[in-house]
């Protein structure tokens, strides 16, 4: 959402259109030069501390079917909700709630997998301080590789004829304010994170890792991921569920990968209350 304000700001300064999209490009461009760098040098550090975990057993097809069936029927509804004509302030946190109902669907087929032993799922304390800090650290450090992509990927679809650049959904955050911003707050930092923490890397994460092996295992479930975020943000998205999983197969703990997911999710709709992107 970073990425629509700053090129919004591009195209309103004294440049033409054209130098203004190819200031942006190679500011993206350089962004992300930054973040591989950054990310490289945590690399090795990263590794050492953490020793790669093996999932504690497969997950049963009928589970996977089970969540795909749920997050499916939520998302459908969501969806249907989305096109459905009107607006008003509770419209976002109806959307998120929806959202959020769809992700308690899924992880309570996800709880039964794991037969209420919170460490299957890598809910376990056990760890849980280190996994937080190093979630938040890692994100941090990759931060402006996500940006980079999400101008980069921004200035592409731009140029990519009949593409909204957008997500629909970003458009009602003109309209919630007060307690409709609020809820929608708590739902999109804090419970619809933890919903797909649970589903993704919890749960289908390590059913493709057990399957296919570590590296195809987290590209999947992170393509997976991207894929139902929508065209608009494929690409970031993609970038930040490759450090979700990678965080979640190295450290063992959705903690760490919840953690990074929370303050990515707070970054961005802090950036959308603001206004910047509207304004």
């Amino acid at each position: 959402m970073m990425a629509t304000c700053l090129l919004q700001v591009a195209l309103e300064s004294g440049s033409g259109p054209d130098e203004a999209s190819l200031g942006f490009l190679f500011g993206g461009l350089g962004l992300c030069t930054i973040g591989v760098g950054l990310g490289f040098l945590a690399w090795q550090p990263f590794r050492r501390h953490w020793p790669q975990y093996e999932p504690s057993g497969s997950v049963p097809i009928v589970y996977l079917v089970g969540v795909v069936v749920a997050h499916g029927l939520g998302s459908m509804v969501g969806r249907a909700w989305l096109l459905s004509p009107g607006g008003g302030p509770w419209m976002l946190p109806a959307l998120l709630g929806i959202s959020a109902l769809s992700g308690l669907a899924t992880g309570a087929v996800a709880w039964a997998w794991a037969r209420g032993n919170p460490g299957t799922l890598g809910l376990g304390r056990r760890g849980l301080s280190g996994a937080w800090a190093t979630g938040s650290g890692l994100w941090l450090l990759c931060l402006p590789l996500f940006y980079g992509l999400a101008m980069v990927w921004q200035w592409t679809l731009l140029h990519w004829p009949d593409v909204v650049p957008t997500q629909a959904w970003v458009g009602y955050f003109g309209d919630a304010g007060g307690a409709p911003l609020a809820v929608a707050a708590l739902l999109g930092i804090v419970v619809v994170p933890f919903l797909e923490e649970v589903l993704f890397r919890g749960l289908l994460q390590p059913a493709l890792v057990s399957r296919l092996g570590a590296r195809p295992g987290i590209l999947l479930g992170a393509l997976l991921f991207a894929l139902l975020h929508g065209l608009a943000s494929f690409v970031p998205v993609l970038a930040l569920a490759l450090l979700l999983g990678e965080l979640r197969q190295r450290t063992g703990s959705l903690w760490a990968s919840y953690a990074a997911h929370l303050f990515h999710n707070g970054l961005q709709i802090a950036i959308l209350a603001s206004g910047l992107v509207s304004n």
